[in-house]
């Protein structure tokens, strides 16, 4: 049986929330898949399809009091899917969501 080589500098944590996804001050709901120290991959929003290394604002409302909000980087989209790529300088607000959402 061939072995799976994981290539990716940061490990995903699996992760279920809902999250929105804002482009120039519009909102979009979007579902978040997973997680990691490097960016996320969220659900597709039904009504918006951004382009390749748009920028963008992703709120997280988890179990917290306020939300988070990352700045971040369109990095791929799929047919299902966005994979986005937290911008730098953010290293504290990205710790406090793992913890917050991974207990990790």
């Amino acid at each position: 049986m061939e072995q799976v080589i994981e290539k990716r500098r940061h490990p995903r944590q699996n992760v279920v929330s809902a999250v929105m996804v804002a482009p120039n001050g519009h909102q979009h709901s979007a579902q978040l898949m997973d997680v990691s120290l490097g960016g996320a991959r969220v659900g597709l929003p039904d009504d918006w399809i951004p382009s390749d290394g748009a920028t963008l604002r992703l709120f997280f409302f988890a179990d917290t009091a306020h939300e988070i909000v990352l700045a971040v980087r369109v990095r791929r989209v799929a047919i299902d899917h966005l994979g986005l790529e937290f911008a730098p300088q953010q290293d504290e607000q990205i710790e406090h969501l793992l913890e917050v959402l991974c207990h990790c």
